[in-house]
């Protein structure tokens, strides 16, 4: 009889328990998939200016797709007489009219026109992790890339379009700069007058920077759980995509203050977090998507968790998100 009422208390507590956890139905929010761009390859990014998604897709190179349409419009599989090999990164610089993609051997950048990579310019080595573009000047832009080895770690240069005697018109680095951390870097997202850096196991590094292009000052590392493997700064913090040990949410101020985080989606391995006012996609590779409201964002809500495929980043866009996953880049339609 004792036994009997002990059995039934630990499941009344098991339900109490894990009826808290999961978030209440009436809150979820829904998904729909309302197109899918079908990349031959995985698709691993993209980078959109206005209705053209410039596409990494993996081994099928860089793919540059018209959405509304969804028409492809051109497809780059190499450069000269050499593949490319895994294409994991793009980024498209209006401004300078550059497409800069990044594959598992280096980081690459050319003019947007009909010659596109046939003479690329390289930039770093085969450890490259993650490089953003900053540009606010025709003819001249800034690269930082942060790279796994730990003896390169996060570098950054500037490159000017200029007249080179007995050669002509080329980009040439201007200036660079490195800083040597301890750990591998993984990582990187601009904001405001900062840059933060995913520090692998040694969690988040914030810098400012006082122009762009000039040199990162660092304010201070905080530590996480896991692995800091992505960074996504917004007005008032950072979002960290920690792999297996779930997300974190860390307000600017804590880097030169107290130091205090918030964890959220432990449960859960986060490959990637984009941000749009008060929603978060958290990527999850096998598992798909989740989404969490963020309107207080140091008590992130989970709306949802949707197994849409094999995802490896979202981009808001516009009022649809899109997910870069291996069924290829899906245009998606989040109801709350």
């Amino acid at each position: 009889m004792i036994n009997t009422k002990i059995q039934t208390s630990l499941v009344f507590f098991c339900l109490m328990l894990f009826g808290c956890i999961q978030p209440d139905q009436e809150s979820l929010w829904s998904t729909s998939v309302e197109k899918t761009i079908n990349t031959s390859g995985f698709s691993r990014d993209v980078h959109m200016q206005g209705d053209t998604a410039f596409i990494a897709a993996g081994q099928s190179g860089l793919q540059i797709w018209n959405i509304d349409s969804e028409i492809m419009i051109d497809q780059y599989e190499g450069f000269g007489s050499a593949d490319l090999e895994d294409v994991g990164r793009v980024y498209y610089d209006h401004l300078n009219s550059l497409v800069f993609i990044m594959d598992q051997s280096k980081i690459m950048f050319d003019e947007y026109d009909s010659t596109l990579f046939e003479a690329p310019t390289p930039i770093g080595d085969s450890h490259n992790e993650d490089f953003i573009v900053l540009s606010d000047t025709l003819d001249t832009f800034y690269i930082y890339f942060v790279d796994r080895d730990e003896g390169d770690g996060f570098k950054w240069a500037q490159y000017d379009f200029e007249e080179v005697p007995f050669i002509g018109e080329i980009w040439q680095m201007q200036s660079d700069g490195q800083i040597r951390p301890s750990s591998p870097m993984k990582g990187l997202s601009f904001g405001g007058d900062h840059i933060a850096v995913a520090g692998d196991q040694l969690g988040v590094y914030l810098y400012t920077i006082s122009s762009i292009g000039s040199t990162p000052e660092l304010v201070s590392r905080i530590d996480t759980e896991g692995n800091a493997e992505n960074v996504n700064i917004v007005d008032d913090g950072v979002f960290v995509s920690c792999d297996d040990a779930g997300a974190y949410f860390i307000p600017i101020g804590s880097f030169s203050g107290d130091g205090s985080s918030y964890r959220f989606a432990e449960d859960l391995t986060v490959d990637h977090i984009a941000v749009k006012d008060d929603m978060a996609s958290l990527s999850l590779g096998s598992k798909g998507i989740a989404l969490y409201d963020i309107s207080d964002p140091t008590k992130p809500e989970e709306r949802g968790v949707f197994p849409i495929g094999y995802t490896y980043r979202t981009v808001f866009w516009k009022d649809r998100l899109l997910a870069c996953t291996r069924e290829g880049m899906q245009v998606v339609k989040v109801e709350k």
